[in-house]
């Protein structure tokens, strides 16, 4: 420790207003574009009513927006990379990729998110820290998860203290009842849902309540207020995906949505409409694209079945061609339990994929587990992450701002 470091200081830590009954003013035009990226879940979540996959498609989006969620806190693992420690892990396998681990735990804190709006009308603090205690499951620090700080922490700056740090969230003896007033306000309606998406996560954020992990749960947390409120019922917009790639306009719309100033004054509501329109437009591109893909799932459903030839109702060659966008990577057992049919039938319509090139075996981890894998999903799945990441939607057109997975090439199919 240096000097400076071992040195006392003074320091304010951020203490937000209470949510409930606050009276939030936003100008017509920012109230339009809200509008506009609720249309926009909404025609998401319709658009899959005629999908050949409904169950494909929402593991598909989750999974990006799980994905991008970790990758904003340094999480990177490309797709194959997460598909592979997911078999291993599902093989009772020890999974040496890490970082990988760590991705599906959010995979799964996700999955509980999006589970409980759509099961409960009453969110508790409870709920909230299992959403994290699953998140933390899989971590270098399990026994954190579902606990609420004790100790002041903060972002930014040293590691020994909080002298220098860019932000100190609330003091540990406040947290408690900033948290049930956070869950008052998800659990009423005074404002449409979006807007109670996007101060719920914002003021989490703000209030910082757990040691790590809660950017991630705060993500997790909007999902579960789309679900809740209806506005999602179907698939999750991977928001994160594009704020991943806004980063910089993500940081300002949070930090401007810590005002300074009375809990009734013009500044807290225009720092709240700082914030908003940075969701709104999130949200809104993040649609988009999200149709877009729905659009190729679909597309690559036909020219499978194309492939194949005549395909049987309901047989387990349909029931995996519905399986394969969700869960690209399979093996016979997991594959049988998954669609519900014996391995024998199911190892027999897998046979007739690989025939047909939907699917390729390949071996994976330590113990080499036999896995076959929808290589075009693969595929997807990155080109999406690849779009998003641009500003553009393209990164043919504008480089991406971070980090992308590369595209297939002959290695990676070895």
């Amino acid at each position: 420790m240096s000097r400076h470091d071992r040195q006392g200081c003074e320091y304010d830590a951020y203490l937000p207003d209470p949510l409930t009954g606050w009276e939030l003013a936003l100008p017509a035009d920012l109230a339009a574009d809200l509008s506009d990226a609720e249309a926009a879940i909404r025609r998401l979540n319709a658009t899959g009513t005629s999908h050949v996959s409904l169950e494909g498609l929402a593991r598909f989006l989750l999974r990006a927006e799980s994905v991008a969620s970790s990758k904003i806190e340094g999480l990177e693992a490309g797709p194959r990379r997460l598909l592979d420690a997911e078999v291993v892990l599902a093989q009772g396998g020890d999974a040496a990729d890490r970082i990988a681990v760590e991705v599906l735990a959010n995979v799964a804190a996700m999955e509980a998110a999006v589970e409980l709006g759509s099961s409960t009308d009453t969110i508790t603090l409870d709920d909230l820290l299992g959403i994290h205690r699953t998140l933390m499951e899989r971590s270098s620090m399990p026994h954190i998860g579902g606990v609420v700080r004790t100790m002041q922490n903060w972002i930014g700056g040293s590691s020994y203290n909080p002298c220098s740090a860019v932000f100190v969230p609330p003091p540990p003896d406040t947290v408690d009842a900033l948290l049930h007033d956070l869950l008052d306000y998800v659990n009423g309606d005074d404002h449409p849902a979006l807007v109670q998406a996007a101060i719920a996560h914002a003021q989490f954020e703000t209030i910082h309540p757990f040691a790590d992990g809660n950017g991630r749960t705060g993500r997790a947390l909007i999902h579960v207020i789309l679900r809740r409120r209806g506005l999602a019922p179907r698939f999750v917009p991977p928001i994160s995906l594009v704020l991943a790639t806004w980063a910089s306009d993500y940081i300002a719309g949070l930090t401007t949505f810590r005002h300074i100033g009375a809990p009734a004054s013009p500044e807290r509501s225009a720092g709240a409409g700082t914030w908003l329109r940075t969701f709104a437009t999130a949200a809104h591109r993040s649609c988009a694209d999200a149709e877009s893909y729905a659009g190729r799932i679909q597309a690559l459903n036909a020219r499978w079945r194309a492939q194949l030839g005549r395909v049987r109702a309901n047989s387990a060659v349909e029931l995996l061609l519905d399986l394969l966008p969700g869960v690209p990577v399979i093996t016979v057992d997991s594959a049988a339990r998954l669609i519900g049919r014996s391995e024998m039938r199911t190892g027999e319509a897998i046979n007739r994929l690989e025939a047909a090139g939907v699917l390729r075996q390949r071996n994976i981890g330590r113990q080499r587990y036999r896995v076959f894998e929808a290589a075009d999903v693969v595929d997807l799945f990155t080109g999406l992450e690849r779009a998003l990441a641009s500003p553009a939607g393209n990164t043919a057109t504008a480089a991406p701002t971070r980090r992308v997975p590369r595209r297939a090439s002959s290695a990676d199919n070895a």
